[in-house]
């Protein structure tokens, strides 16, 4: 590692530095330092987070997190990130990195671990030489609000987000049963409403008037939320989902055209999202409002025995 590199965990303040570098790394993605710090310090027990950077001559070059998969039911399957600033790789500080979220995951019990790449050569030949298989792709697109030409949208009764910020409980619904259709290994079973709070509906992003609500019978039942980052005029779907009884009526186009003529309407330039290559019905969505395809983002495991009584 190189010469007076220190590596110890995130505070409070590092947080804009830490949005700095993994901006410059995955740019297409909404992420502010209120977003890094909400997440290092939310309280959702069975994701064990921990995050650390790595600095150099006190200038913060290097950031990593690990934490377990804490909404389905087997235990154990541990995750974690890892980006260094183009100018300081080669320096063995992701190494280092590697070595301190490893041996923490496999401190609490983690057989597996799961990390991502996001249009990173680099990244890529780091997790094959440490025997990391590809096994998923996601699809990240991106709407150019600049360009698009828009649907009109189609007569659904769809409110701001802002309007039903009250009915929590039915919002948790629909984004439970969206979670539980997601292409996966596994369903999350374990989603539970009081890690949502701290996940998808706490998100520090996330916009109220941005994001909408399908209502039929004066019940929500469809919604798209949509996260904002006003200095760049970037937003990001960060959920679309619908309840199942309520499906394939044109409700989920109806919640995410409405985000995008919003965003539209309030100056943001881009909409970027993120679907797995095999959810080929939001896939579809995307393309009918215009969304065009930027990169692959792909998803890496590392595999050993999984030790019995692991479930549950």
């Amino acid at each position: 590692m190189a010469l007076g590199t220190v590596i110890r965990e995130l505070r409070r303040e590092d947080a804009p530095a830490v949005a700095r570098v993994e901006l410059e790394l995955v740019p297409d993605q909404v992420l502010t330092p209120e977003l890094v710090w909400q997440r290092a310090v939310r309280k959702i027990e069975r994701e064990q987070l921990r995050t650390w950077i790595a600095e150099v001559e006190d200038e913060m070059v290097a950031y990593a997190h690990a934490s377990f998969e804490w909404s389905v039911p087997t235990r154990g399957k541990g995750r974690f990130w890892i980006g260094v600033a183009p100018p300081a790789r080669e320096r063995g500080i992701g190494s280092a990195l590697y070595g301190q979220v490893t041996d923490y995951l496999r401190s609490r019990g983690a057989w597996r671990l799961r990390t991502w790449v996001d249009d990173d050569p680099d990244g890529t030949r780091f997790l094959e030489r440490r025997g990391f298989e590809q096994r998923d792709v996601h699809r990240v697109s991106e709407l150019d609000l600049r360009t698009a030409t828009l649907p009109e949208p189609s007569g659904r009764l769809v409110v701001p987000l802002a309007d039903v910020l009250d009915r929590e409980e039915e919002l948790f619904c629909i984004c439970a049963a969206g979670e539980l259709d997601m292409p996966g290994d596994e369903p999350e079973t374990t989603f539970a409403i009081e890690d949502w709070r701290q996940d998808d509906f706490g998100a520090p992003t996330l916009s109220a008037e941005g994001s909408f609500v399908a209502l039929e019978s004066g019940l929500p039942v469809s919604l798209a939320f949509l996260s904002v980052d006003p200095e760049r005029r970037l937003a990001y779907n960060q959920m679309t989902a619908t309840l199942p009884e309520s499906r394939r009526g044109g409700l989920a186009l109806a919640v995410k055209l409405a985000a995008a003529r919003w965003a539209a309407a309030n100056g943001y330039e881009r909409i970027v999202t993120e679907n797995d290559a095999e959810n080929v019905g939001m896939l579809a969505i995307n393309e009918r409002l215009g969304y065009r395809p930027l990169y692959d983002r792909t998803g890496w495991l590392l595999e050993r025995e999984r030790p019995p009584g692991e479930r549950g």
